[in-house]
């Protein structure tokens, strides 16, 4: 099993047609999530999201892939406008099936700037 420091995650390279249709496929679950984690915040009074004070975009950028048993993983530094950004993970299974996975979280931080690299995460 993967984890942090063993795994065969690729370098990153910019977003081409097969990132985009992956992350297109998730784009609802990356939102959904993106809203899930901005409740919580409020909840908690965490307020981590307000940094993002509204989605005017949704642009993969950057992405690498890690292949696996049952299919590939894809992570993937996606724009949402005012120069922040999220890092998502998705899985396209070898019968073709593509799941949202996950989004980069740390407990002070879901939000992220252009310099923040992408890297392999399991949240």
């Amino acid at each position: 099993m993967s984890d942090y420091k063993n795994n065969a995650m690729t370098a990153p390279r910019p977003a081409d047609e097969e990132c985009e249709t992956i992350f297109e496929a998730v784009k609802k679950e990356v939102l959904d999530e993106i809203h899930r984690l901005n409740r919580e915040d409020d909840r908690h009074g965490l307020h981590e999201m307000d940094k993002l004070k509204r989605i005017s975009a949704y642009k993969p950028v950057l992405y690498a892939t890690e292949d696996v048993a049952f299919g590939r993983n894809y992570f993937a530094k996606i724009h949402l406008g005012d120069e922040k950004y999220v890092h998502a993970r998705a899985h396209k299974s070898n019968t073709g099936d593509i799941e949202f996975y996950s989004l980069w979280t740390e407990p002070d931080c879901a939000v992220w700037d252009k310099d923040t690299p992408l890297k392999y995460f399991i949240d």
